[in-house]
């Protein structure tokens, strides 16, 4: 089957050579302690630690669900650096309850800013790793932190504030998506029913503000009160977000029994028909709502969130799109760099177009290969 041997290669790759150099240079430590610093930020082109003056704590929460996932398939050295990671990232807890952007890379306070999309993976990453340590200790570092969003960063109009202080900048759809993903995913941990009551807040922001019925298109930018954004900043649109809300609405339904299937299907339909390039298989990074094209490039995390969607809607991968995405990351995505890394985007012509090597890419990679994997065990 087209779709075990594609997910056996993707398997290969990500077990033998990803996850062992992520787990070593990726991680930021000593020799006795290699995640003691948590993980590095990103890489150079050549591999190596590229070293910025910070660490924002969405990437180390997004290792943390790397380190998690990989322990929970059986990937021993993914517990140590999970624990690592997760005491390394505690020094980004606020004393309110709240945490901040980031850390200096010894783990100081660089910006102390409670940001929605930086917080949104601190509950994503406590919800898997909890699912790994079993104490409960996350979970409920994770419960308190939703908490201490809701009584925070709630607006009047719906949904959240992108950041504490507000910066006066147009409104987010991002954020609030990451923030469903955080909040399934720590149901699926708890299986605790009040700990879905926010994705149905989030489900019902998205289909009053962030979905467009008329043209079957997600909105990114708005304006505080929820209108789109003036210009051309209320016409952008993003494919990979389009298959990101495809995926989340068949897991958001899977585990409330809300019928999504009307909008994920739409998504899905202008994410396909105007993003992915026929010849190529990729997925461009940036449309208009018209379908033209604003960003003709195609970055990896896109095409990471494309697969994982086209597999919510077709199962079996009966019209083989799934197969030629993932063939796709591996072919173009996962080589041309050193082994175990990637080349985070390429341009229209297929070019390489990058100046270093991003660790948050892992977390993209990883979901969409579970999805793979699991779809490759029914086929």
């Amino acid at each position: 089957m087209p779709l075990v041997a594609v997910r056996d290669r993707f398997s290969d790759w990500l077990f033998q050579k990803a996850l062992p150099f992520w787990a070593t240079t990726g991680c930021d430590g000593t020799p006795h302690d290699l995640a003691l610093l948590g993980a590095q930020e990103s890489l150079t082109l050549e591999g190596e630690p590229a070293l910025p003056p910070f660490k924002r704590v969405r990437v180390q929460a997004r290792q943390l669900f790397a380190f998690s996932w990989a322990a929970l398939q059986g990937w021993e050295e993914g517990v140590s650096r999970a624990h690592g990671i997760f005491r390394f990232m505690l020094r980004a807890r606020r004393e309110d309850g709240g945490w901040v952007r980031s850390l200096t890379r010894d783990g100081g306070v660089k910006d102390n800013t409670a940001d929605l999309y930086d917080l949104a993976f601190v509950v994503f990453g406590l919800a898997w790793y909890g699912r790994l340590e079993g104490s409960g200790r996350a979970e409920k570092l994770a419960r308190e932190t939703l908490v201490w969003i809701q009584k925070n960063m709630a607006t009047p109009d719906g949904g959240f504030l992108n950041c504490l202080p507000d910066d006066g900048a147009p409104r987010q759809q991002n954020p609030h998506m990451h923030l469903l993903e955080a909040v399934l995913a720590l149901y699926v941990t708890t299986k605790h029913e009040p700990d879905l009551a926010l994705a149905h807040t989030l489900y019902r922001l998205f289909r009053t503000r962030f979905f467009d019925p008329v043209t079957g298109t997600l909105g990114e930018f708005f304006t505080k009160d929820w209108q789109l954004a003036p210009g051309e900043a209320g016409q952008w649109v993003e494919p990979g977000h389009h298959f990101e809300w495809v995926w989340l609405l068949g897991e958001y339904s899977r585990l409330s029994g809300v019928d999504t299937s009307e909008p994920a299907m739409r998504l899905a339909s202008f994410a396909t028909r105007f993003g992915m390039v026929p010849e190529t298989g990729r997925v461009r990074d940036v449309l208009r709502r018209d379908g033209s094209v604003l960003r003709g490039g195609s970055r990896l995390w896109v095409q990471g969130e494309a697969l994982r969607g086209v597999l919510s809607q077709d199962k079996q991968d009966s019209r083989g799109m799934a197969v030629r995405l993932a063939d796709n990351l591996l072919d173009h995505y996962f080589t041309g760099c050193p082994v175990g890394t990637w080349v985070d985007q390429l341009d229209a012509a297929g070019a390489p177009a990058v100046t270093k090597i991003p660790t948050s890419s892992l977390y993209h990679i990883i979901t969409a290969f579970d999805a793979l994997d699991q779809a490759a065990k029914k086929a």
